[in-house]
């Protein structure tokens, strides 16, 4: 990487230390902050520290309202929207379980944790062996791209609760935005979380902890092979 207004953590404070950072926040750092910080506190919990790899700064951004405060990709990158920052917490009449910018933060960390146990805690197509690094890799960003883990985690999740409610408006876009809405809930909200979304964090955490292990398929026609 590179590029001009790069920096290793040095002029960002404690939070970003060890981070790559590119751009700046400017007059609205201390919103950024709460950004990072809900991403970095559920990763601390989860013990996936490792997952947040670097902070770029920008005035785009692509998802949320067509302009998203943030997002996280694959590579553990935090990718955060300065445009979006300057609008500050708006009211979304409950579309998502936190208005906040912490809580923006706690969402991304759950696309985050999902990419830590597809390379720690699942088995994809345990049927085939001697696969390669190349192929286990495809694999992964198969699964991550068709929301393979997060459709185990629901589905084990409904066996757990019962049913499958709605989380959020945003949580119902698809099941993917279903479990990062529920990190979100549960991390933002604390004790006034929804139920179910306790029980998508647990399911989760057990996935973490070896207690829940599931078997993904990722077919060659998915995989483009």
């Amino acid at each position: 990487m590179g590029g001009r207004g790069a920096s290793i953590g040095s002029s960002t404070g404690k939070l970003y230390k060890g981070l790559y950072v590119e751009g700046s926040a400017g007059a609205f750092k201390k919103s950024a902050d709460k950004i990072v910080q809900g991403v970095k506190d559920v990763l601390k919990d989860f013990g996936f520290n490792n997952e947040l790899r670097g902070v770029y700064f920008s005035p785009t951004g692509t998802l949320m309202r067509g302009e998203a405060n943030a997002s996280m990709n694959g590579m553990g990158d935090l990718h955060i929207s300065t445009r979006a920052l300057a609008k500050g917490e708006e009211n979304s009449n409950g579309y998502f379980v936190s208005d906040t910018f912490y809580g923006t933060g706690t969402h991304e960390a759950g696309h985050a944790v999902v990419n830590a146990l597809l390379k720690n805690g699942v088995t994809i197509n345990p049927e085939d062996t001697n696969k390669s690094k190349g192929r286990i890799n495809l694999e992964r960003a198969t699964a991550r791209s068709k929301g393979k883990l997060e459709k185990a985690i629901i589905k084990e999740a409904t066996k757990r609760y019962g049913s499958n409610p709605t989380i959020s408006g945003y949580g119902s876009k698809d099941v993917k935005e279903k479990v990062a809405e529920a990190i979100s809930d549960v991390y933002t909200n604390k004790n006034k979380a929804n139920p179910y979304s306790k029980v998508i964090v647990d399911v989760m955490k057990d996935i973490n902890k070896k207690k829940f292990r599931p078997i993904l398929k990722v077919s060659k026609r998915e995989m483009g092979i």
